[in-house]
């Protein structure tokens, strides 16, 4: 299979499901990530082009890890919205790429990108060709009135330490450091939902056999 991991940002996809990414991988399937924005802001919301950087380079590290290819878009955040210009370049990705199935963020997140890339998404996949799946927000994260519904759990036991590994690339934002408890706890959680020691979770919007 030809698989498409989209995140608005670097580091999304390695949280939501880089064990899934791993084990696709490790059972000889193709996958490439799609990066949407590289964050360069500080809390101030200066620019920063060193962070950028250095992210960039993190980005590509992790992929790397996990065994799949990637592309960074770098499109500037001020700018991205749900639109035409933004609906065409993401369908024209993913015509050229012509995947089996497609994961993005999920549309509740309380980041306002990840609900942007998910609303492009779904446009691009109105002509039902591929499945499409959401993957769980970043945990700790923004509490919003919506719950997660998982519907389908991917056993990530043999791939929980290329996930853990990828994070760990993003020294920069300390991501493991204060994450990783919660991330592989999760990981934890739903494993011990479906009866093995890690899993990861998502959302079906479609699930199309062909």
């Amino acid at each position: 299979m030809r698989i498409l991991a989209i995140g608005a940002h670097a580091d999304d996809v390695e949280i939501g499901m880089g064990g899934t990414v791993a084990r696709y991988i490790d059972e000889g399937n193709e996958v490439k990530i799609v990066c949407a924005i590289l964050p360069q802001e500080n809390l101030n919301g200066n620019k920063e082009t060193e962070k950028k950087n250095i992210r960039k380079q993190a980005a590509i590290k992790a992929a790397n890890i996990l065994g799949a290819s990637i592309d960074i878009l770098d499109i500037d955040p001020y700018k991205f919205e749900v639109n035409r210009y933004y609906t065409k370049l993401f369908d024209d990705i993913v015509r050229n790429y012509n995947p089996d199935r497609v994961y993005v963020n999920w549309h509740h997140d309380s980041h306002q990108d990840h609900k942007t890339i998910s609303q492009i998404i779904f446009s691009t996949a109105r002509k039902n060709n591929f499945s499409l799946y959401m993957y769980e927000s970043m945990i700790p994260g923004g509490i919003v009135p919506e719950g997660f519904r998982p519907q389908m759990f991917v056993n990530i036991s043999d791939n929980i330490d290329k996930k853990l590994n990828s994070l760990k690339t993003y020294s920069s934002i300390d991501l493991f450091g204060i994450y990783g408890d919660a991330i592989s706890g999760r990981a934890s959680y739903r494993g011990g939902q479906i009866g093995v020691k890690y899993a990861e979770a998502f959302e079906i919007v479609k699930e199309i056999r062909l």
